[in-house]
């Protein structure tokens, strides 16, 4: 739903309060409320609600905005601190069997985890591949927090790790490994694509001159940069950037138009697809490593 998202707008029947931007804010959520719950009672008629668990996340950090507030998380959207990347999320079931612990979980849940998650809950990928004869991928950077998001009863968090992001256009790059997060880069940058170039990803993508660590458990809000006095941390997660920087395509910042591309009459919708390596030059996918 992007009910509560710019422009600011709500029709008149939601606002409880006309004098502030905020007033604004909470009618566009009443809004968002009053949709969700169409489409629960929607559920309801159609016999499935029982069997159903409802998961209900937002996608990134409000924006830089009168209207909205991260505080006190640091940074909006479009950043890689706190207040853009981290964002908040329930699970809901009416079924104590499909939802059997109620509470709260403190431990790394990436939106990728959802589709191996999902599809544990559904049954796994034994029966999943026997309806849609689609195996389990190969390199599949999900993880199934099905064990402890419903029943609580792992000893440890099933994920450690997150890669927030490597952008090549504002040279940044985010990530997260137990309890520290390194910031790579100039992270306000405000660069925007350029729709005709190509952005290689390769070490030089990145403007490692600029570090920033952070022990987001003991400070979630980033406001002590630890770096300097930990150098061995430093080179254990910038190893790991490196790393996952030699696997990756490069960036195009508008997918080419096609007179018949899709949407069309027989598929309307949008689909992706892969154009980059019959457009690249074998150049663009050089990984030059980092002694």
């Amino acid at each position: 739903m992007q009910s509560v998202h710019a422009s600011y707008y709500a029709p008149e029947k939601y606002y409880d309060c006309t004098d502030t931007k905020r007033c604004t804010m909470q009618a566009m959520l009443s809004a968002a409320e009053e949709l969700l719950t169409d489409v629960i009672q929607y559920f309801k008629d159609a016999g499935m609600w029982d069997n159903t668990l409802l998961v209900y996340h937002s996608d990134n950090g409000a924006p830089k905005s009168s209207y909205t507030s991260n505080g006190p998380l640091r940074g909006t959207k479009s950043h890689l601190w706190e207040g853009g990347v981290r964002t908040v999320g329930f699970l809901y079931s009416e079924n104590k069997e499909l939802l059997p612990h109620r509470g709260y979980t403190d431990c790394y849940v990436h939106v990728a985890d959802w589709y191996n998650t999902l599809v544990a809950i559904s049954g796994g990928w034994t029966a999943y591949a026997k309806k849609t004869g689609l195996e389990m991928p190969a390199k599949l950077d999900s993880i199934d927090q099905s064990r402890h998001l419903l029943f609580n009863d792992t000893n440890t968090c099933p994920r450690t790790q997150i890669m927030l992001h490597i952008d090549p256009v504002k040279r940044v790059a985010g990530y997260m490994k137990n309890q520290h997060k390194l910031l790579i880069g100039p992270q306000d940058s405000s660069a925007s694509c350029d729709d005709a170039t190509f952005y290689p990803l390769n070490i030089s993508s990145i403007d490692f001159s600029i570090i920033e660590l952070y022990n987001i458990w003991a400070d979630p809000n980033e406001a002590e940069n630890i770096a300097d006095e930990n150098p061995d941390i430093v080179a254990d997660l910038r190893r790991d950037v490196t790393d996952y920087l030699s696997h990756q395509s490069p960036l195009q910042c508008q997918l080419p138009t096609l007179d018949d591309s899709y949407p069309s009459d027989e598929v309307p919708y949008y689909l992706p697809w892969d154009f980059t390596r019959d457009n690249l030059p074998a150049s663009a996918y050089e990984y030059n490593t980092v002694t």
